[in-house]
């Protein structure tokens, strides 16, 4: 008899069960990933908010240990059993021009935002065979079109799984921001994405990172200063403009980053007017609609307007390098381990439940625990 796989799948809005699945055979140019750890995105929360289009096994920072591996992956790919391996979201074609850059967010094969039926972890349906493309699993399914990187031995699952996270930091931040030596950074947001741009900013050598939030997000903000912000703003008691130009001494920053997608424009138009007279640039996320946006500030100030969507290769591959060298204590982001059944908890717990007294940053379900 097949041996069976476990994993929860969300059959519809905020509803996950337990099913079973047969272990798919190890394709000879892919592997079987062992579960280790999957990281709970922010984006896990709207997912699970969401009707599926079909069943689907959710969870996309992924973490695990070669299972099975086909002789012709083994070769390619310098892989062998027991190897951890960490894998982005995207199952890719490999053979068009984003693909070629390592910009595999924009391979039409797996891009969300384009293609109608892409093929990606954590969103891709059980009707698709062999099911297993979420990581709320035992196992995973890893074929010839997943995008893996190799976990540095000093690096745990449990903190491997922040490696979309910190890439995304490295992207929106550094790469899409320019963050770096002789920079200002503003950071809109102390949460998953805001402190992992404020990791990424600090590791790139920016002089100055500032990052704001809420009188709720006192502990958030107490950790972001201990992973390396200089200045911290609430934004109920202060007013960011004026504080941003005191700290500044009137310059403004030269980047800044907003976080706070769910937040509504304010924050975004703030940002705006904190950067620079001339010659700033303002990354923000998208998913909103901006009644009066102010186009006319970035023509007068010349202000560059970059899209945080997603990451590199590269960056997740500094953002692995950075967890190596130790030099920030990423477990303050970390804050919660779930088992696999509990994996209605782990969401609810990005959502904004309170888990044991304290609120979730970024949380974890660890598949055999």
């Amino acid at each position: 008899m097949a041996e069976k796989v476990l994993a929860m799948t969300q059959t519809g809005k905020e509803q996950l069960e337990l099913r079973e699945y047969d272990m798919p055979a190890v394709p000879v140019n892919g592997a079987i990933l062992k579960m280790e750890a999957v990281g709970i995105c922010g984006s896990d929360v709207g997912s699970y908010r969401r009707e599926p289009k079909n069943p689907r096994i959710m969870g996309h920072e992924n973490v695990g240990r070669i299972h099975q591996i086909g002789t012709i992956a083994s070769e390619q790919w310098g892989l062998e059993e027991g190897d951890l391996v960490a894998l982005e979201e995207y199952v890719v074609c490999h053979q068009c021009e984003w693909c070629h850059k390592g910009e595999y967010r924009h391979c039409w094969k797996t891009d969300s935002h384009n293609n109608p039926n892409p093929l990606r972890y954590g969103s891709t349906g059980t009707n698709i065979e062999p099911a297993l493309w979420g990581g709320y699993s035992q196992y995973l399914y890893m074929p010839y079109e997943a995008v893996w990187h190799k976990v540095p031995e000093n690096v745990s699952a449990a903190e491997a799984c922040l490696h979309i996270a910190l890439g995304n930091g490295v992207q929106w931040a550094v790469v899409e921001g320019g963050a770096g030596p002789g920079k200002s950074v503003l950071i809109q947001g102390p949460g998953q994405m805001g402190t992992a741009c404020t990791v990424a900013s600090k590791a790139a050598g920016a002089d100055t990172v500032i990052v704001t939030g809420l009188t709720s997000d006192a502990d958030r903000l107490e950790i972001a200063k201990t992973l390396g912000a200089d200045y911290t703003i609430d934004v109920q008691k202060e007013d960011v403009r004026e504080r941003v130009a005191e700290i500044t001494k009137g310059k403004g920053v030269d980047v800044a980053v907003d976080t706070t997608a769910r937040a509504g424009d304010e924050p975004t138009m703030i940002a705006i007017d904190c950067l620079r007279m001339r010659g700033g640039t303002m990354v923000v996320q998208g998913g909103r609609v901006f009644e009066n946006f102010p186009m006319n500030k970035l023509s007068d100030h010349y202000i560059t307007l970059k899209q945080a969507r997603g990451h590199s290769f590269a960056s997740v591959e500094r953002g692995l390098q950075i967890m190596e060298q130790k030099r920030y204590d990423l477990d303050l982001m970390h804050t919660h381990d779930f088992k696999l059944a509990d994996a209605d908890a782990a969401v609810r717990a990005t959502a904004g439940d309170i888990v044991d007294g304290r609120r979730a940053m970024h949380v974890a379900i660890l598949p055999w625990t």
